[in-house]
């Protein structure tokens, strides 16, 4: 039995430390913010992602293909089925042709069946899939019970750092970003690319309500019900971002600040929903009656260097005998990402 620190409270950190506990390690777990999951793990578009988002990058697609099967055994009590979801490539400057994405879904296995939605218009191909959501608040609310199930200490609102965590055998860093605030000066500080995101929250018209509509492959947009609130949030590859910078730490402009992980802010004083609306016209008939809720804004974290094949790694990392760190933005592959991390402290604890 090893006693073990988890620094960072997201999906990612919350399920590896009732992995470890349930393993039979004693763990606490370190979470900066006043609740689990309540930035980038809780600020997305909710999608179990099965694969189909990523015609350009296959590792991904089987990596969240696979993964999607232990996210449901843990945590099916958050997984929203019977969602229709349709993806449309695009008829215009798309990266992917829809005679390739075809052969990607044949190559990948992935189930789908091409379709001509009344509701999506300027598209090459659609295609209806096999794909769910999650809820952001069952999901938290699960993660707590199994926290407390497992015997887990979770210290919220405490900012540590490396030096704070001597008295550990393990520490597994999984902060997403703060990954460098941890991991200054060793072997696996490095840069990240840094999005300042904005998701728009809408009451959508009757033709998308309840519906999940991606338009492949470039600068354009997405729209996936909202768990069980009836609203549904948009995404855009490009009107979404409010700031982007590469380095070891993010740069957040003071405006947006204030807004930052905050959940659904009605009214934002900044906001890009003229963009998303006027962007989805393109593509959805029924736009212009997208109405406006509020906005969610975080920070979302990847690797420089991977646009053109959009590929989005999970990273299980045993940096020494005692520091492992994880780093991801599928939130489907947290099981087995967990798992990994598990298998490497058992090995250390076997061999000591």
């Amino acid at each position: 039995m090893k006693l073990v620190a988890v620094v960072g409270g997201g999906i990612f950190g919350s399920t590896a430390a009732v992995e470890l506990a349930s393993a039979g390690h004693r763990v606490v777990l370190y979470e900066a913010g006043t609740d689990l999951l309540s930035s980038a793990s809780g600020i997305n578009q909710y999608r179990l992602h099965r694969g189909y988002h990523y015609p350009r990058s296959v590792s991904t697609a089987t990596s969240s293909r696979d993964a999607e099967r232990s996210f449901r055994s843990r945590y099916g009590g958050a997984v929203v089925d019977g969602i229709e979801h349709v993806y449309g490539i695009a008829a215009r400057d798309s990266l992917t042709s829809a005679e390739a994405f075809l052969l990607f879904l044949e190559a990948v296995e992935l189930e789908h069946r091409i379709v001509e939605p009344p509701y999506v218009q300027g598209v090459e191909l659609a295609v209806a899939v096999e794909e769910s959501l999650f809820d952001p608040v069952a999901l938290r609310a699960l993660v707590w019970e199994q926290l407390r199930e497992a015997s887990v200490d979770v210290r919220l609102g405490e900012r540590v750092a490396l030096s704070d965590l001597d008295a550990y055998e393990v520490v597994v860093v999984a902060a997403y970003t703060a990954m460098n605030d941890l991991l200054a000066g060793t072997a696996v500080e490095r840069d990240y690319q840094f999005e300042v995101v904005e998701k728009v929250v809408v009451r959508p018209p009757e033709s998308v309500a309840g519906r999940s509509v991606v338009i492949l492959d470039g600068p354009f947009t997405c729209i996936d019900a909202f768990g069980r609130t009836g609203l549904s949030v948009m995404g855009h590859v490009v009107h979404a971002i409010h700031h982007a910078s590469v380095g070891r730490f993010a740069e957040i402009p003071p405006e947006l600040a204030p807004l930052l992980d905050r959940g659904v802010i009605e009214r934002p004083p900044l906001t890009s929903f003229p963009r998303f609306r006027d962007a989805a016209a393109e593509f959805f008939p029924d736009a212009t009656e997208l109405e406006h809720v509020g906005s969610m804004f975080t920070i979302r974290t990847v690797l420089p260097g991977l646009d053109a094949t959009d590929e989005r790694p999970t990273l299980v990392t045993a940096v020494d005998e005692r520091l492992v760190t994880v780093f991801s933005g599928k939130v489907g592959t947290c099981v087995r990402a967990a798992e990994e991390v598990a298998a490497i402290v058992a090995e250390r604890a076997h061999a000591t």
